[in-house]
């Protein structure tokens, strides 16, 4: 009888210590998650393409408040997307911050340290969420997505290196005219005479030397175009105004009047000129007609000139 109750005995106090060991882990643990057991919790979901890091007991935040933990993930499918379902919970006291408008944002701690949900705190007068709700989430900026960014411009800024060695590989070489400018003496020689001239042309300009220099400082040139324009000026106000003849032949609708009636004289005058029918229009265009006439006008000088030589050939004088 004694051992059975020593058995027994020792049998208590290992219950009693189990039993003392799992009220204390469990109180830790409702302690580390926030979450009494007297207390009403409130469920919430988010959505996601991957589970990003994410384990169950990840944090949970409200306004940088802890006030939950991570409880379940696994994959889903929503709205024809497949993807993960990250089910946490929260006390249910805070659910009068938790509105329509509140976001879910994914955060680190640090920046390479654990991720946790952030819950941003909605506008007053708002319907709280209904518990297994989904939050939207909020556009955030991981050390992933911001290296997958990073990636093409670490290769244009591969690609801009390369140019720069490049350039300055041939900068050392006279392999472009700027290698030529920095290698060759005899370039650089030449630069510098041209970079003199330039100075001494400069110089002269400014000592208001040579025809240059004269018509840079000299007011004469000015004054000289200032009155030929003024001239000009008053010349195109006298001929709009009518003024002097080219003026009257500009303005004046008379003077356009004859001129037109003159050449309508003249083309007339042309157009017979062209008909055969006339002296004239057979000189100029009967060919036979203009030789004959020619020889006419031959044999008529010489006529004049054999009665000049010899009168008395053609002139006879007779008193009886």
């Amino acid at each position: 009888m004694g051992n059975d109750k020593l058995k027994y005995a020792n049998l208590k106090v290992g219950l009693t210590v189990f039993t003392g060991i799992a009220i204390f882990l469990t109180f830790i643990f409702l302690v580390g998650t926030e979450i009494n057991i007297f207390n009403k919790t409130l469920r919430l979901k988010i959505f996601l393409g991957s589970v990003e890091g994410f384990s169950t007991g990840s944090m949970v935040t409200l306004g940088g408040l802890k006030i939950g933990s991570v409880d379940d993930i696994h994959f889903s499918q929503k709205e024809g997307v497949n993807g993960v379902d990250v089910a946490f919970t929260i006390n249910a006291k805070y659910s009068p911050h938790i509105t329509e408008s509140s976001l879910a944002t994914i955060k680190n701690k640090g920046l390479l340290g654990d991720k946790y949900i952030d819950i941003s705190i909605g506008q007053d007068g708002e319907m709280p969420v209904a518990d297994g709700s989904y939050l939207p989430l909020s556009e955030s900026i991981s050390l992933e997505k911001f290296t997958h960014k990073l990636e093409p411009m670490m290769d244009n800024l591969d690609t801009v290196l390369k140019n720069l060695h490049t350039i300055s590989t041939n900068l050392t070489t006279d392999k472009s005219a700027i290698g030529v400018l920095l290698n060759d003496q005899k370039v650089g020689g030449e630069l510098k005479s041209v970079i003199a001239d330039l100075s001494s042309f400069t110089k002269a300009v400014s000592n208001q030397k040579g025809s240059l220099g004269k018509l840079a400082y000299d007011n004469s040139l000015y004054n000289n175009l200032n009155s030929i324009t003024n001239n000009l000026d008053s010349i195109t106000i006298s001929l709009n105004q009518g003024k002097g003849t080219l003026g009257k032949l500009i303005n004046e609708d008379g003077l356009y009047s004859e001129f037109h009636s003159i050449s309508k004289r003249l083309d007339k005058l042309i157009s017979k000129t062209e008909n055969d029918s006339t002296m004239i229009g057979g000189l100029l265009n009967d060919g036979k007609f203009y030789k004959q006439f020619n020889a006419l006008v031959k044999d008529l000088d010489k006529l004049l000139i054999d009665l000049k030589e010899h009168p008395d050939k053609y002139v006879q004088f007779s008193i009886f």
